[in-house]
């Protein structure tokens, strides 16, 4: 829960969920953007042109920034059917592990990202199409959500070591392990229902 996390925790979820919603904006624009093009071509017989070339960036940098929320949010889809049975001592030992991969998944992802990102800006590298559109700029702006990403792995993890080193297996599930019964019938209220939220700072 957001209410009960550390203070780096609160503070990259702030980040996360501008980056999310801005590009959830991005999304919709590019949507609207392939509309009108598909429009223009059936009504005029005439393109736009570069609708999808856009689209495509909007949806890379869009993946790159929704994937820190999901896992703050602890939003990831999980096999959970041996998970749950096992106990909170052998659930966290999971919930390390699963973290540590992801670490190094994302670590080797936002690595080679910024290998991308480093030729392209050494050669000078445009898009070969009639927008050209200068590859640092796009790729750029993707590097950076992975390294948010792999920001957020980190503090994750450093924030989960006293609470594991402490035994309290309930506040480390509470960082990175999945949704409780509790939490899902909570958020499921809560959507149903605004007015069930907890107010900030109660």
């Amino acid at each position: 829960m957001v209410s009960t996390s550390p203070t780096a925790v609160r503070a990259l979820e702030r980040v996360a969920r501008v980056g999310a919603w801005i590009g959830g904006l991005g999304l919709l624009a590019a949507s609207w953007l392939i509309v009108i093009d598909l429009a223009a071509r059936k009504l005029a017989g005439t393109s736009l042109g570069g609708a999808d070339e856009i689209a495509g960036y909007v949806l890379a940098v869009a993946s790159a920034w929704a994937f820190p929320l999901t896992l703050l949010r602890r939003s990831h889809i999980r096999v959970d059917v041996l998970y749950t049975r096992l106990s909170p001592r052998a659930r966290v030992a999971l919930d390390c592990f699963a973290l540590a991969c992801l670490g190094v998944f994302v670590g080797l992802l936002t690595f080679h990202a910024w290998g991308v990102l480093a030729d392209s800006i050494h050669f000078g590298s445009v898009s070969n199409t009639p927008l050209q559109v200068p590859q640092w700029i796009p790729q750029s702006l993707w590097f950076a959500g992975y390294a948010f990403f792999l920001l957020t792995v980190v503090v994750l993890g450093a924030c989960a070591l006293g609470p594991v080193a402490a035994g309290r297996w309930q506040a480390v599930s509470g960082l990175i392990g999945i949704h409780t019964l509790d939490e899902e019938i909570q958020a499921e209220t809560q959507s149903a229902d605004p007015s069930a939220r907890p107010k900030t700072g109660s």
